[in-house]
């Protein structure tokens, strides 16, 4: 299988220094399936990257056997990650893909991460082959990728999952155990208020916590549980926070559970799974899909109302009978103008009426017909009635 890596590598790098439209392109790695001899590929630039695979490579030979892949589209964790979980070996690897995997890690492992027995796997091909501290610093002049073999020793903190593990002192009981209290967040942490304490073998005693809480711990609820509350205060204090400003009811507690049902919603959705943008653009997408459910489920949830639309303003609102009506102010410029509309319906972003009566500026006389109509009373009379318009 070596003489193969070799052999690959030799050629899809004489395919890149030939070809002009590549010649900018280096090779990051050559993954092979020791199974099936299956070699995968990635060469990448600043602004592209290609992909060669065995099939291609038969179907078409090196200098013609890849694809384009979308910048947008590439990243560690779909296309190099999910391939070690699927029995690929690493062959080849350069020095700067290192960098961008430690990068990558650092960044986003373990929470954005989906893959995360590829990325075991990959820590542990760097423990194998020597990929340690002092190498990525003497090639590459980056941060330790290898920190999850780190002995931990008493007081250091580890962060898993989003727990927080405290190191502790050796167990009495067994002087190759370390005691750990686990903590289910920061603010749990800060608190004291641990869930439990374990006592687990010291040696690589960072690998056997990480395994400890896959275990014993529910981490996909941890995750709903976490992001939840994410989400809901992402739209609480931002992606609907001018929509709050145009409703009826602003108590604390009413928009919290509102929030709280609408992220759940977004976590149930199509959007929230789509894996090539963050959870905040996902979010931000299906609010926009979805603003007119949105609404209906304030209202509710909140028994509440749309208070402003655009230049509009709802000054009250009531029914005569059981059809709706309401007293508008809508502003042009600097001027007012009072409408009294019936059957009107208030959504997200429009306010639409059947028909209405128009006062001008005459505030006053306005209010006077709305508290009449709402009881029972007949407009018929007051002026000229004017059909709607706006």
């Amino acid at each position: 299988m070596y003489e193969a890596i070799i052999q690959s590598k030799n050629e899809i790098e004489a395919v890149l220094k030939k070809d002009l439209e590549h010649q900018n392109k280096k090779l990051n790695y050559i993954l092979i399936n020791p199974q099936t001899n299956e070699m995968y590929a990635i060469a990448t630039s600043d602004d592209e990257v290609i992909l060669f695979t065995s099939d291609m490579v038969k179907d078409e030979g090196y200098e013609r056997g890849y694809k384009k892949v979308a910048s947008w589209d590439y990243n560690f964790d779909t296309y190099f990650f999910e391939m070690l979980e699927q029995g690929y070996e690493i062959g080849y690897i350069s020095n700067d893909c290192h960098a961008g995997l430690n990068y990558f890690i650092d960044e986003l492992y373990p929470n954005d991460v989906i893959n995360k027995n590829g990325v075991k796997k990959y820590l542990k091909y760097c423990e194998d082959n020597g990929i340690t501290k002092e190498f990525i610093e003497e090639k590459i002049n980056v941060d330790d990728i290898s920190e999850v073999y780190m002995p931990l020793s008493m007081g250091d903190i580890v962060k898993y999952c989003g727990y927080v593990i405290e190191i502790d002192d050796i167990n009495p009981s067994n002087k190759k155990e370390n005691l750990i209290q686990i903590y289910y967040n920061d603010e749990d942490f800060n608190n004291h208020e641990e869930i439990e304490t374990v006592s687990l073998k010291t040696d690589d005693l960072k690998q056997n916590i990480m395994d400890y809480i896959e275990e014993n711990y529910d981490l996909e609820e941890k995750d709903m549980n976490d992001e939840l509350s994410y989400f809901s205060f992402a739209l609480g204090y931002d992606i609907l926070k001018d929509f709050f400003e145009n409703l009826s009811v602003k108590e604390c507690n009413q928009i919290y559970m509102f929030c709280n049902y609408e992220a759940s919603q977004f976590l149930e959705s199509r959007e929230y799974k789509n894996p090539k943008y963050s959870g905040y653009d996902n979010l931000t997408e299906w609010v926009d899909k979805n603003k007119q459910q949105i609404f209906s489920d304030y209202q509710k949830i909140t028994r509440g109302d749309i208070e402003k639309v655009n230049n509009m303003k709802i000054v009250d609102r009531g029914f005569r009978n059981q059809d709706p009506i309401a007293l508008i102010e809508k502003t042009i410029g600097n001027e007012k103008e009072y409408i009294i509309a019936f059957f009107y319906q208030a959504e997200i972003d429009k306010l639409d009426w059947a028909y209405g009566y128009y006062y001008d500026d005459n505030k006053t006389k306005a209010m006077n017909d709305f508290n009449r109509v709402i009881c029972g009373g007949n407009l018929a009379d007051t002026f000229v009635k004017k059909e709607r318009g706006r």
